[in-house]
């Protein structure tokens, strides 16, 4: 399979592989992450997928990987939570606090893993069983919301 067949037939199946992976999961944004990770295995096999077995081979990685990579929730109550300043930032120190508890689980333990546990993505990767693609794709979507969130706040504030 050529590279812009493989585009044309994936670009054709994610909204029906998004779908179909959140019957699976129960949870968009872990079907979004099984599904991205489905489709790196089958960039990674592309040379030997022909095109009418795409859509079988997509839904059968989805659930592999459902059943391979278990999330490992974190007891946020147990971290060892860095200090708020003492200074005019302690505000927002609160809101960053607060937006990160509304994350998505694991976009929030993918923050927490790095920045208050000073992990590196090869370090979560091994503690989550993700691959170092789907930890960045996971961190990159939690500042995503971060920046999000805090421009509402921004817009209420006024």
């Amino acid at each position: 399979m050529t590279t812009e067949e493989f585009k044309r037939d994936i670009l054709r199946l994610q909204p029906r592989l998004q779908r179909t992976a959140e019957s699976i999961i129960g949870d968009a944004d872990s079907a979004a992450d099984a599904v991205q990770e489905a489709v790196i295995t089958l960039w990674e096999q592309r040379a030997t997928i022909k095109s009418q077995d795409m859509e079988k081979l997509s839904l059968t990685s989805i659930d592999i990987l459902r059943k391979q990579k278990p999330i490992i929730p974190i007891d946020t109550e147990s971290l060892m939570l860095a200090e708020p300043p003492q200074d005019d930032n302690e505000e927002r120190y609160r809101l960053a606090r607060k937006l990160v508890e509304q994350l998505p689980q694991r976009q929030r333990d993918a923050i927490l893993m790095k920045y208050e546990d000073g992990l590196s993505v090869e370090e979560i990767e091994k503690a989550t069983g993700m691959s170092s693609t789907h930890v960045y794709a996971t961190l990159s979507r939690a500042y995503k919301s971060l920046r999000e969130a805090i421009k509402q706040y921004k817009e209420k504030q006024g």
